[in-house]
């Protein structure tokens, strides 16, 4: 409760749920300008996102002004008509489920306009009329930046009970939906995990990540509050509404009271903010030195149709472009179907995959390919000496990789390379035992893992009984994400497993492969890391990079298609 005593302390000190006089606006609530101002000096350089932002989230304590701040300047590119803030009644002081007031603020950093929207609310009997927005911080912490990054812009101002339940967001839903379409910036102000030690509120900011990343809006419903967020209400609702408009979280900080601090807390608050924005948009880079973000990929081979197509600069360039437009640049992880060698044999089998080490060493510069998976059914088509010479050809090239069971150590996260599949083996399936499982997954809490699987059946894009069976297995062992390979089409959308302890994404199809759009989609996973010992993982689309090396205008397989 640390930040709510720095609320208190920062008032004029009136905490009576009193409306000013008229039509007045609501009085500044804090006092100490140099707050705000050394939070804003500090988000400076974070910047706007540059892609479309249609909404936020941000803490409301007042212990992590940084990060609100970041937040906001973050979603910051455009100058909305509306703000819709969201927040938690956390006195009990709310007379109904939701509460809102047309009145504006006045703030240290300037005044925040009123919404005459929230008149006609109450007077439809949408809402109550609020007087108890004065000393609540929920609203009242944000409002400063607001007032500073998006001035002379109205705040519709929301409030929601403690007690309140599904059937009253879904009624505010409805009645907000004509007021939070473009336009209008969705601010959901909530802090997260509270009352909990450290290890604890981890593993509870673990299965919340999940839930975004799947956009479970039905597993946001049935998280405990407070114990998951102070507001399930206004997360539910933040989520639904950006959905409306084709929006999904994206996780940019996770942060726990109890990080840097010299004695263990008995009781620790959570931290998160995310941007509300498009598939595969662009959030900008991590807020926190430490935190980390990469993108995982589906299946790489670059014989066969390859070499003859990167024979032409133009289908180079068109392809380096797409899907460095994809990834970002960001360092790429992939899972490398065939061998390495000089100079593959023209006399290979069409199954038997081998590529050339050159053409894979000029593609991982120009994809900044760091690390490949060889965990999977073609790592030893030409036998173990094959296997070998890719071992040494990739060490040549800089990039890491690993085998069946093996590790690769990315910024703040493991991943663990598994293969369920083996063409060389007897038998070919069913590779994964218990015993695999509990060699490969480190037991170290404080670092989240991920296992990237190479299983199921080509052409499936969603998992069987064995794929659900071995995610479980995983998920039991405390893995955070599970991220899928070999099927060569792309699932249609993560999945969030047991209230969040685990995401799944069964299958990322193909990156680079030479089959077409008719048979094949694909893909992309990007890990963001957190300093605090959690991770974001979600799905992003990716064009179909075969078809645009043929030149097949409009072939865009997303996630998903085919």
């Amino acid at each position: 409760m640390r930040a709510a005593v720095l609320a208190l302390a920062l008032t004029t000190g009136a905490a009576a749920a009193e409306c000013p006089e008229g039509a007045a606006p609501f009085p500044p609530f804090y006092r100490d300008v140099s707050l705000f101002e050394t939070a804003l000096e500090g988000a400076a350089d974070k910047g706007p996102a540059p892609d479309p932002v249609a909404g936020v989230i941000v803490p409301h304590h007042l212990e992590v002004p940084d990060l609100i701040a970041a937040g906001l300047v973050r979603a910051s590119a455009d100058s909305p008509r509306r703000i819709l803030v969201l927040f938690p009644d956390h006195f009990f002081a709310a007379e109904a489920p939701l509460s809102t007031s047309a009145r504006g603020f006045d703030t240290v950093l300037g005044p925040v306009p009123g919404d005459p929207a929230a008149a006609a609310l109450i007077a439809a009997g949408e809402m109550a009329e609020a007087c108890w927005f004065h000393p609540e911080h929920g609203v009242r912490a944000v409002l400063p930046f607001l007032a500073r990054l998006f001035p002379g812009v109205p705040v519709l101002p929301v409030g929601i009970a403690l007690g309140s339940d599904r059937a009253d967001w879904t009624t505010g839903v409805e009645a907000l939906a004509p007021l939070a379409g473009p336009g209008t910036l969705i601010v959901q102000a909530t802090d997260f995990s509270h009352y909990l030690p450290h290890h604890v509120a981890r593993q509870r900011d673990q299965q919340v990540l999940n839930l975004l990343a799947a956009s479970d809006r039905e597993g946001m419903a049935q998280l405990r509050q407070p114990d998951h967020v102070d507001s399930v209400g206004a997360l539910w609702m933040a989520a639904t509404l950006a959905a409306r408009r084709g929006a999904a979280p994206v996780v940019l900080a996770s942060r726990n009271l109890a990080e840097g601090q010299a004695r263990p807390l008995a009781e620790t608050t959570s931290y998160l903010v995310a941007l509300f924005q498009g598939p595969g948009a662009d959030p900008g880079p991590p807020l926190a030195p430490g935190d980390g973000a990469v993108m995982v990929g589906g299946d790489v081979f670059l014989g066969r149709a390859w070499p003859r197509l990167m024979s032409d600069e133009l289908v180079v360039r068109r392809v380096a472009a797409a899907a460095t437009g994809a990834t970002r640049g960001l360092p790429l992880i992939a899972n490398l179907e065939g061998v390495l060698l000089p100079h593959p044999p023209s006399t290979l089998a069409p199954l038997v995959l081998a590529m050339p080490t050159d053409l894979l060493t000029e593609w991982a510069g120009r994809l900044n390919l760091v690390a490949v998976s060889l965990a999977n059914n073609h790592a030893r088509d030409v036998g173990e000496s094959g296997l070998a010479e890719t071992r040494a050809a990739l060490a040549a090239a800089g990039v890491a990789h690993a085998e069946q069971g093996g590790r690769l150590e990315v910024p703040g996260v493991t991943l663990v390379t598994l293969t369920d599949l083996d063409g060389r083996s007897v038998p070919a399936r069913g590779l994964i035992d218990d015993a695999l499982l509990d060699r490969t997954v480190p037991r170290d809490a404080a670092r989240p893992t991920v296992a990237l699987v190479h299983w199921g059946r080509e052409g499936q894009a969603a998992p069987g009984p064995r794929e659900r069976a071995l995610a479980e297995a995983l998920r039991r062992r405390g893995v955070a994400a599970v991220i899928g390979a070999h099927p060569h089409v792309a699932s249609a959308t993560p999945e969030a497993l047991a209230g969040g302890d685990t995401l799944l994404i069964y299958s990322l199809g193909n990156f680079l492969f030479d089959q077409g759009p008719e048979t094949s989609s694909g893909a992309l996973a990007e890990i963001r890391s957190f300093a605090q010992g959690t991770v974001f993982v979600r799905q992003v689309p990716l064009t179909h990079l075969y078809a645009v090396a043929r030149g097949e205008n409009g072939l865009a397989a997303g996630v998903g298609g085919r």
